[in-house]
């Protein structure tokens, strides 16, 4: 265990990064289909969705971006802020699944919000504080890359379940 932890620590935050840059980047580009789906949630007054909008996607691409950028040198403070954006994340699922269970998350697509979705940000903000706790390791681009491929691995297995999905249906 003591050798996994920081490494490990490291790779969780990577990938949550890289995830936040992602969906702050579908975000920017669909900035419509981002306050429509807030809007459903109806978590905040409707005047207050542009706002929310603007601030979430922001948020996640100078979180995401800044903990990828200090990577060379430390990303511990990014990670610090990274940890408490993935610990709202995950307060503001719960209370979604909840509340609203079956709307959209907005995270990555059409995915609903689950009780998977909040466990995915808890462990990416158990991961951000690991790392920040435990300090920089000496080489993080290595826990950059399977970051990376694990945060391909999140976008890759929802396509396969409904891949899947769609060929029982078929069969049936």
């Amino acid at each position: 265990m003591q050798v996994f932890w920081p490494p490990g620590m490291a790779v969780l935050t990577a990938a949550g990064a890289i995830l936040l840059i992602t969906a702050g980047t579908a975000h920017a580009a669909r900035p419509a289909e981002h306050r429509a789906v807030l809007r459903v949630h109806r978590l905040f007054p409707p005047e207050w969705t542009p706002f929310a909008a603007a601030v979430t996607t922001g948020a996640e691409l100078l979180v995401g971006l800044s903990v990828l950028v200090t990577a060379v040198v430390a990303m511990v403070l990014p990670a610090v802020v990274q940890a408490a954006v993935y610990g709202a994340l995950a307060g503001y699922a719960a209370v979604l699944r909840v509340r609203r269970a079956g709307v959209p998350c907005g995270c990555f697509g059409a995915e609903k919000v689950s009780w998977a979705v909040v466990a995915r940000a808890v462990v990416l903000a158990a991961g951000s504080a690991g790392y920040a706790a435990t300090g920089p390791i000496s080489d993080p681009w290595p826990c950059v890359a399977a970051g990376a491929v694990l945060a391909m691995a999140n976008h890759l297995l929802p396509v396969l379940r409904e891949i899947g999905g769609r060929k029982r249906l078929r069969r049936g």
